[in-house]
């Protein structure tokens, strides 16, 4: 088994932000869904267990078809700033995550820090792009 990650344990604890927010704001199910991430990414990080591993990816895939959902709900023609900077952070972590998967880099790069490096950058970058869908 391999020895888990200090960095992404402690970066997984970024979406508890979110967790908050969500909450504030009164969108109780994006809170419950970032409050399972939070859960599942700390122990997908904690633990490398295959199996967490599906759960995370399960609850990850709900947040991002749950945040669509919301911006389609609720872009404006006055918060079209927001939704721009909400496409471009969705964009930065499709392009982090499947263009380093084909070429082997980033997220996907065989060197284990420069790895955890760009998936600590798509915990904040991601984390950020929901704040915005939160405030639309």
């Amino acid at each position: 088994m391999e020895v888990f990650s200090s960095l992404l344990v402690v970066s997984s604890f970024i979406f508890i932000t979110n967790v908050l927010l969500t909450f504030y704001k009164r969108y109780y199910i994006y809170s419950f869904l970032f409050c399972c991430l939070t859960i599942t990414s700390v122990l997908s990080h904690y633990t490398n267990d295959s199996y967490v591993k599906i759960i995370d990816k399960f609850f990850i895939l709900a947040i991002v078809l749950y945040g669509g959902y919301l911006v389609c709900k609720k872009t404006t023609m006055n918060n079209q700033a927001k939704v721009l900077i909400i496409i471009i952070t969705f964009l930065i972590c499709v392009f982090l995550f499947y263009y380093g998967y084909l070429v082997n880099d980033y997220y996907f790069n065989p060197d284990k820090y420069i790895r955890e490096k760009y998936h600590f950058i798509l915990h904040i970058i991601s984390s950020i792009g929901h704040h915005f869908i939160t405030f639309l």
